[in-house]
């Protein structure tokens, strides 16, 4: 059966894990600086402030680390509130769950305000339940209280609420909390891990008859 689904956002719902990965360029660019070959791998495991103090001493930015979280966070805003598009197939699948009865929520790590105006332009936010990010509840998803905060608030069985994940280490923790999975692909994920932790893996959204058919049998 399923009761309720929680989904996340980026790479899940949205087109968007690409700007993640190339945010320090973007920044750059934005500063009139031509970024290197390889940063984005130099980034990938620095906090945000470490990316700042990081691109402040390696390019000689005029300005404060403080000063350049800021810019960076106002390149995620722009791109969340003017570029971010839906993948393939989410909105008919969004409102198929819907049409079946099924409760929406969105459990995300992206902060509230940025992915509210992403899931505003493409027209996702009004099929949504709810929104809960892990900046309101003070935790990662690398334990599972943001999907049983979604949970408790639909009033749905563990068993019965489905997880939409793309990233491996947040389908791990739904899986080992009891909560069925479905993983949806994305390029910036490893696909053989997340077909491994999913009850279904979903190649696209683009097949919800398929994919309801499957999880109610």
């Amino acid at each position: 059966m399923i009761q309720g689904a929680i989904f996340d956002a980026d790479g899940t719902l949205l087109d968007s894990m690409g700007m993640w990965d190339t945010v320090g360029e973007r920044y750059l660019i934005s500063q009139g600086v031509r970024p290197p070959a390889g940063l984005r791998e130099t980034l990938f495991p620095l906090s945000l402030a470490q990316c700042a103090v990081y691109l402040k001493d390696r390019f000689a930015l005029p300005l404060a680390p403080s000063a350049i979280e800021a810019g960076i966070n106002g390149v995620i805003r722009s791109f969340y509130a003017g570029e971010v598009v839906a993948k393939a197939g989410v909105l008919d699948f969004l409102r198929g769950l819907k049409a079946k009865g099924v409760p929406l929520y969105l459990a995300t790590a992206t902060d509230r305000e940025v992915i509210t105006k992403g899931l505003e332009r493409t027209g996702i936010l009004p099929l949504l339940d709810g929104l809960v990010t892990c900046g309101d509840l003070g935790v990662d998803k690398r334990t599972p209280e943001i999907f049983d905060y979604a949970r408790d608030r639909m009033g749905t069985a563990t068993e019965a609420t489905w997880v939409f994940e793309d990233a491996v280490h947040a389908a791990a923790t739904a899986a080992a909390a009891g909560y069925p999975v479905a993983g949806v692909a994305d390029p910036y994920s490893d696909q053989t891990e997340l077909r491994k932790l999913s009850r279904i893996y979903l190649p696209d959204m683009t097949d919800f008859s398929g994919f309801y058919q499957r999880a109610t049998r």
